[in-house]
């Protein structure tokens, strides 16, 4: 894996930075989520929702728990994770076209 020398400071930055410590586009070492964070009273009740994009290391489990905890320690305990989805970069999308199971 590369070492970060300049922390990606856009989507497309951080896109191509996870790209770049991929070495298997079919099953990657790694992939960028899109977290959508809320917090406490929830965007109903005036609360605020924003997005975080953010890269993660895959590993054997639920990603879900993983993203919750990150989300405690970072923003603290009036914040959660209202939703997330992974961002396949283009080199994934490329790949899984080409690919040909028969």
């Amino acid at each position: 894996m590369n070492t970060v020398l300049e922390t990606p400071t856009t989507v497309n930055e951080l896109e191509k930075w996870v790209d770049a410590q991929v070495t298997d586009p079919l099953h990657p070492e790694m992939v960028m989520v899109e977290l959508q964070i809320e917090q406490y009273p929830g965007v109903r009740e005036g609360g605020d929702l924003f997005e975080v994009f953010a890269p993660v290391i895959c590993k054997p489990g639920l990603i879900r728990p993983r993203l919750e905890n990150w989300v405690q320690s970072e923003y603290g305990d009036d914040y959660r994770l209202a939703d997330w989805r992974t961002v396949p970069s283009t080199r994934q999308i490329e790949a899984e076209n080409d690919f040909d199971e028969f």
